[in-house]
């Protein structure tokens, strides 16, 4: 007589199932892979582009990789979310690009940690996928944008968001500053259509502010062209002329040591210590796909620091008292946008949480992802901005002996026009035509050509993926 076994394979899955249910439930754990490709081509006219010096390496044509991010994101639990995404490119030699995760048990009142996008700024706030023109504006190159620290943030009530964070400017601090987490931001986003039930609009009215101090070692200059100096200097702030054009259009600098010996890219032994207060209006009106965005920011930096001469013995000795140095620069900036929606779809399907996303196609150019082609065109858009910024600076030779400049134009207007295909949500392709005017002429710092300029044109085209 045969026997049988008694643990049949129903019985295992029966038994299985009771002690599973005899236990705390397991988390449930979601997570997906993230990822975006952007390459760019840039055609310059600005009469630097013949120049053989590395300094006027801006100003050339170029191929670029503009952003190459992996990632992965989900959830845990559901109430608990994360992220954690590296970038492939750019100049910073920390991979990390965001790593946070969000307690979201209470919708109206989230708590995140790690490294993030800081709440303010509407344009900043809304992702590279999914931004009107290549680039962002003046602005933006002012916002703290992805930083480490801390933010309470939700939904209060219908069409009301806001956040509060507290943040580190650098992935790591420059000298012995007692406070973790030396600044702050805070922003309020309100859309009174949401908040009003009405369709198809978008009423959005955003107010932020961010301020806080940050430490920079100060260095001389790196320009070969010139003599090794034994000044040194902190940059306070810089800008790119728009859609990646010329950089230190604008450049304000404060002094620092003084070495015992001139030599090019030396750091400076005193850290400069930048305090920096940012206030930024929001304006967006929306109805069906038409759209009007605008934004004005207003920055005032104010520097200080231990200035001292050194001897060029080792160890280095200091050869005079402390010489207290200060410097305060203030920027406003401030953009307006019209972007229209040629294929008709609507702007407010893309407006949550206080920013918008990516518009979606009502016809998807490649529907069949088996190989047909053709079955609708996308999703097209048109649009025209224009941008400016202007600066102004006081107390440039004050206890530093002349140390202290500013270089460049103080003030620039960039007109720029847009054509965008979107094929579908992960993918697009934009084409920009940017003409910046210069207040006054401007030059390749430390480039050494000779050459300056007063007006820059930029053609670009950039095709995008995303998943």
């Amino acid at each position: 007589m045969k026997k049988t076994s008694a643990f049949s394979a129903s019985s295992v899955a029966l038994a299985v199932a009771a002690l599973c249910a005899s236990m705390p439930a397991f988390a449930q754990v979601q997570a997906k892979v993230t990822g975006r490709v952007q390459f760019d081509v840039r055609d310059k006219s600005n009469g630097f582009t013949d120049s053989a010096d590395r300094d006027t390496a801006s100003a050339a044509d170029n191929f670029e990789i503009r952003r190459a991010r992996i990632g992965v994101s989900g959830t845990i639990n559901k109430d608990i979310s994360y992220e954690v995404v590296g970038n492939a490119v750019g100049s910073s030699t920390n991979f990390v690009d965001t790593a946070f995760a969000n307690y979201g048990f209470n919708k109206a009142a989230q708590f995140r940690a790690g490294r993030f996008k800081q709440p303010f700024s509407l344009e900043e706030l809304t992702s590279s996928n999914n931004i009107d023109f290549m680039e962002r504006s003046y602005g933006n190159q002012m916002v703290p944008g992805k930083r480490l620290g801390l933010m309470l943030h939700g939904e209060a009530t219908k069409g009301l968001n806001y956040g509060v964070s507290l943040f580190q400017d650098n992935f790591t601090e420059s000298s012995n500053s007692s406070n973790a987490g030396s600044n702050y931001a805070a922003r309020v986003a309100f859309n009174g259509a949401e908040f009003g039930k009405i369709d198809k609009t978008v009423l959005h009215f955003g107010y932020g502010i961010t301020s806080g101090t940050a430490q920079t070692v100060p260095t001389t200059s790196g320009n070969t062209q010139n003599a090794a100096e034994a000044t040194t200097r902190a940059t306070i702030v810089a800008l790119r002329s728009e859609n990646r054009g010329l950089s230190n259009v604008y450049r304000a600098q404060i002094g620092g040591d003084r070495i015992g010996q001139a030599q090019y890219g030396a750091s400076a032994n005193n850290v400069i210590n930048i305090d920096k207060d940012l206030t930024g209006l929001e304006l967006a009106l929306a109805r069906g796909p038409f759209k009007f965005q605008m934004e004005d920011f207003d920055t005032k930096y104010t520097a200080s620091g231990i200035s001292k001469a050194y001897s060029v013995v080792s160890p280095a000795t200091s050869l005079a008292a402390d010489n207290t140095v200060g410097y305060d620069v203030r920027v406003k900036a401030q953009y307006v946008e019209l972007m229209y929606n040629i294929t008709g779809e609507e702007w407010s399907k893309a407006y949550k949480g206080g920013a918008f996303s990516g518009i979606s196609p009502e016809s998807v150019f490649m529907k069949d992802y088996g190989g047909v082609v053709g079955n609708g065109i996308g999703a097209w858009q048109v649009g025209v901005r224009q941008s400016t910024y202007k600066a102004t600076a006081s107390n440039s030779d004050a206890g530093n002996g002349g140390s202290n400049r500013t270089q460049n134009s103080d003030k620039a207007t960039t007109t720029t026009y847009a054509l965008n295909w979107i094929l579908n949500k992960n993918a697009r392709v934009m084409l920009n035509y940017a003409e910046t005017k210069f207040g006054s002429k401007v030059e390749a710092l430390d480039g050494g050509t000779g050459k300056v300029m007063d007006k820059e044109q930029i053609i670009s085209l950039r095709t995008q993926i995303n998943f």
